[in-house]
């Protein structure tokens, strides 16, 4: 199986990411030593972060 060394962007932490990850293609053209991508964990969080800001205020 194919893999692609990359790097997430926003915690730094490297990954081989397989063939059949969701980026792969995008990866594999960018044509660089170490590419970078946003990794499942830091999208999951900043996708929490983003919902719980949308719910309403609940009263005191």
């Amino acid at each position: 199986m194919n893999t692609v060394a990359a790097r997430c962007l926003m915690c730094g932490k490297g990954y081989d990411v397989p063939e059949d990850h969701k980026d792969f293609k995008k990866l594999k053209e960018q044509n660089k030593v170490e590419a970078v991508f946003i990794c499942d964990f830091c999208n999951n969080r900043v996708r929490h972060e983003s919902e719980e800001q949308h719910k309403p205020k609940k009263p005191m």
